[in-house]
């Protein structure tokens, strides 16, 4: 069984219940016991939730009408009878874990008899839910996904694949595949390189998003669209740095785009402000570049140029510091892939043996410490072995407690042999993840696909997490694995688990033709899992400003809204929401579309 850390037992925040598109189903079959088709008073934020139960039958378009009864006078075959005629589940994989709120998630499985139809039975603690189909694959719609996933949120389910051929009497069975859905949604939105777009693109998580849009590209300096060291984020999702054509660096606002760095000279006689001249560090008019992290606040931006770390202002590009804002690192060692931890307290860093730019060799993962003002010495966390191993890109969880770093058997650039790993920093455990880096369709232990650039997705909550990175692997029969292109995977990362990481699925709102890599998953002005208080002591940035546990930081949240008191008791937004109506105030407290008289509670005995 997958084991989940919800942790949302003194922080109840809303969940946030996506709502996708239609999609027909053909003939949808009424719930033979009558199962529950609403929502039950259950809420995510201001909408209701799915909290159905029972069973529930989806004849889909392309399938006969009485599929249903077919499978149901069949005599069915239990899985391992005869193993060359039962179907198997290519993807998603064993023990995946999916997010309550991206529908899209594409099954497909092994079709061992043309001609037939097929049943998925999805058997979870509130519902069992069976598809029927001609086809070998199934992507669910908003209402099959509410009875699958949504209904049985926070829990493990159990999928099946039978088949029936034509004119035959005996339905072959799938080994059972175990998959699990999320507590609550995820959020935020990927920043991302594409190949093919040749720019970044932004894609929502909440909304599951098919449309990314292309948010940069050719900036105004004239420098062409060229994914060098890429880009990063601020926390907060306000601020992004980018490093393009001549290892040179662009900060931009997200909010409008305008460029901050290389900042704009004013027009002549005060007219409007000037785009700059295009970026060159050989002749002084650019900063260089390689990689970049903001501080938690996005205040200042560390910036690794050709193994140097330097500290900016992220408003002016002006040194902080001594020595012009360069920081003291090891001697004889390149200083690249910086990461702010949430906190603020630490910097991660590879130390390595040779490159800085978009590659390095013999690389070691090492903290440095930061006061506010000052630079502690580097600690190595991880140290290279010699000869080819390598370790690289170190990102910190978004409670500060974990980094999730690339180890490697070559040069970090297009490695295919590169895994994800975990470090915890308390005790600098390394977990090794075999699920999340070497389960790809049915196949286990498989190497050589090539996972690295790790992101985790922002957190407001203790328990579970996310993370996304890039990877050569095969998505089910859709896409090949391929040496050269590498696409989004995200998989849920649980610390209380031996093998913390799952396996991992296919970032459903890319296009199959390009190359993408570099995600970077951030706080965006649509979410709703921010908290509107800060809470001390989890080194979680609750209120998403970019700060975890600032001074004005709350202990707890409450677990229900206190009436009348003018305080926001449990952290929503929203002063005095009550769950109980009152009945007197002209307003509909408990959400159910009932005021006052009018409200039954109101006019109960």
């Amino acid at each position: 069984m997958l084991r989940r850390s919800s942790g949302l037992a003194a922080l109840v925040v809303a969940l946030g219940c996506g709502r996708r598109g239609e999609v027909d189903l053909g003939s949808v079959r009424a719930p033979a016991d009558g199962g529950s088709g609403g929502s039950n008073g259950v809420t995510c934020g201001a909408a209701p939730c799915a909290d159905h139960s029972g069973d529930k039958q989806f004849v889909v378009a392309g399938a006969p009408s009485d599929a249903p009864e077919r499978f149901e006078s069949s005599t069915r075959r239990p899985p391992g009878t005869e193993p060359a005629r039962e179907p198997a589940l290519i993807y998603p994989s064993h023990e995946t874990q999916l997010p309550l709120n991206i529908a899209r998630i594409l099954f497909e499985w092994t079709s061992p008899s043309s001609d037939a139809i097929y049943e998925l039975r999805f058997t979870g603690p509130r519902t069992r839910v069976s598809v029927y189909t001609s086809g070998f694959r199934f992507t669910p719609d908003e209402e099959q996904w509410d009875w699958i996933a949504e209904a049985n949120r926070g829990a493990d389910v159990t999928v099946e694949i039978s088949v029936l051929a034509a004119g035959a009497v005996e339905a072959w069975t799938s080994r059972p595949v175990l998959l699990s859905f999320s507590e609550s949604a995820v959020e935020g939105a990927i920043y991302y390189w594409s190949t093919g777009a040749e720019g970044i693109m932004k894609a929502l998580i909440a909304d599951g998003d098919t449309s990314p849009v292309k948010f940069y590209a050719v900036p105004e300096g004239g420098e062409k669209a060229t994914c060098v060291g890429c880009h990063s984020l601020s926390r907060d999702g306000r601020r992004l740095a980018v490093v393009g054509e001549g290892d040179v660096l662009s900060e931009i606002n997200v909010a409008d785009r305008a460029r901050i760095l290389p900042t704009a000279s004013a027009g002549a006689g005060g007219g409007p402000a000037v785009p700059p001249a295009k970026a060159d560090p050989k002749a002084g008019t650019g900063t260089p570049a390689a990689w970049t992290t903001f501080s938690p606040d996005g205040k200042r931006l560390l910036v690794a140029a050709g193994g140097t770390l330097t500290l900016l202002d992220a408003d002016t590009g002006a040194p902080v510091g001594p020595a012009d804002g360069i920081v003291p690192t090891p001697p004889g060692l390149v200083a690249t892939h910086p990461d702010w931890s949430p906190s603020g307290e630490h910097v991660a860093i590879t130390l390595a043996e040779k490159g800085g730019g978009k590659e390095v060799e013999g690389g070691s993962i090492a903290l440095l410490g930061f006061d506010g003002s000052n630079w502690g010495g580097a600690e190595t966390l991880v140290q290279s072995a010699g000869g080819s191993d390598n370790n690289f890109f170190p990102v910190f969880s978004p409670d500060s407690r974990y980094l999730a770093y690339v180890h490697a058997e070559d040069k970090s650039s297009d490695a295919t042999s590169a895994e994800l790993r975990l470090l915890r920093l308390s005790d600098a455990t390394i977990f090794e993840l075999p699920r999340l880096n070497r389960r790809v369709g049915a196949m286990d232990g498989l190497l050589g696909v090539g996972n690295s650039m790790p992101s985790w997705a922002p957190s407001t909550r203790p328990g579970l997490f996310w993370l996304a990175f890039s990877s050569l692997r095969a998505y089910a029969s859709v896409r090949p694995q391929d040496t050269k292109k590498d696409q989004l995977w995200i998989a849920a990362i649980d610390p209380a688990l031996p093998d913390p990481g799952s396996a991992a699925f296919w970032a459903p709102f890319q296009n199959l033709e390009h190359g993408n890599h570099r995600a970077f998953w951030t706080h965006t002005a649509e979410d709703t899992q921010c908290l509107c208080a800060e809470l001390c002591g989890d080194d979680l940035d609750n209120d998403c400003d970019g700060v975890a546990d600032e001074s004005d930081c709350r202990a707890s949240c409450d677990a229900r809204e206190t009436c009348d008191d003018g305080i926001d008791n449990d952290c929503n937004c929203a002063i005095d929401d009550c769950s109980v109506e009152i009945c007197d105030d002209a307003i509909d407290n408990d959400g159910d579309g009932a005021i006052d008289a009018g409200d039954a509670s109101c006019s109960a005995p």
